[in-house]
């Protein structure tokens, strides 16, 4: 099966450029890191944001005359995309960019620093040319998932494939849950950082309370030291925390590998949650709530397929 193509990467890290940014620039800059420190984003995050701000800023530096970036126009923006589409970038990757930019004009009018984003004026990539398989399992397939998880004797990827299916949430999210934030007599996961810095409240069933309590007690017993985190690992010091996004993903591999269904991908589940809560007949407004959109046509749009039997059901009542 055809992968997803990794995007060329554009190495343009200078550490002399950096230094001579703008000053005003660095100034900005060195608030929005103090901004994301306090709204607790992950160091991966905002390792993330910051390198693909640098990207930029090296090319504002090397060609927009080391303007402000309460100068740029979104002409200028637009610029600086066109040179990283035409270096090679795919569109996950020009997605990332616009995203990591958007976020920190945002923050930038927030602060009443400029009165309007210029990154609402820039269009964004609509056509992906990353070849992904998206993944809505079927009632059948996680009954047969719930079944090969049980019998592989993992309690650790079991709770994972089943929290992450039942409270489909993002994989940084989940990667970072810890113990405390579990409130097992109510079923919900309080405080958790999600997109653009939002605390959000994730809800779970009586199953996912069962087997996070049978984890955490096997845990126990057995004195394994997890840092507090749910899902943990080990970093390269041997110090214990939150699990990596990419350990994530190759565990959501392996329970697809279980399944027939090998390209499964921490995102999966997040489909098809909100797929099967609707196939059950839960309202749009409730399952765009539980995904914590803000509005219920991206829930339409990008996360529920349409019932073909419902249609093709509802068609044969006045078919002629």
């Amino acid at each position: 099966m055809a992968r997803a193509n990794r995007s060329k990467p554009i190495k343009t890290f200078d550490a002399e450029k950096i230094s001579a940014f703008n000053p005003e620039t660095k100034s900005l800059l060195r608030a929005y890191r103090k901004d994301m420190a306090l709204r607790e984003l992950s160091p991966g995050t905002i390792t993330g944001y910051l390198n693909d701000l640098d990207s930029w800023l090296i090319y504002v530096y090397d060609n927009q005359d080391n303007k402000s970036v309460l100068q740029l126009t979104e002409d200028d923006l637009t610029d600086f995309f066109y040179y990283c589409k035409m270096q090679g970038n795919n569109t996950r990757r020009m997605r990332r960019r616009y995203s990591s930019i958007s976020a920190f004009y945002k923050f930038l009018r927030k602060k009443r620093k400029i009165q309007e984003n210029p990154m609402e004026f820039v269009d964004r990539p609509v056509k992906d040319v990353d070849v992904i398989t998206q993944t809505y399992l079927t009632i059948e397939q996680v009954e047969k998932m719930k079944k090969k998880l049980f019998e592989n004797g993992d309690l650790t990827l079991e709770c994972y494939a089943l929290f992450s299916l039942s409270t489909m949430a993002r994989v940084n999210a989940v990667a970072n849950i810890r113990w405390e934030q579990i409130n097992f007599g109510e079923r919900i996961v309080t405080d958790v950082l999600e997109k653009e810095g939002k605390f959000v409240t994730l809800f779970f069933s009586t199953e996912v309370c069962h087997k996070l309590l049978q984890l955490q007690q096997f845990r126990d017993i057995n004195c394994v030291n997890d840092g507090g985190y749910v899902f943990y690992g080990k970093g390269k010091d041997g110090k214990v925390g939150a699990a990596t996004t990419s350990t994530l993903y190759s565990w959501a591999r392996k329970v697809g590998r279980m399944i027939g269904v090998p390209t499964l991908h921490p995102h999966d589940f997040r489909h098809s949650g909100s797929q099967l809560l609707k196939l059950a007949g839960m309202p749009l407004e409730d399952i765009s709530s539980l995904l914590n959109h803000e509005s219920t046509e991206t829930t339409r749009k990008h996360y529920l397929q349409a019932d073909t039997n419902s249609i093709r059901a509802a068609k044969d009542k006045y078919d002629f």
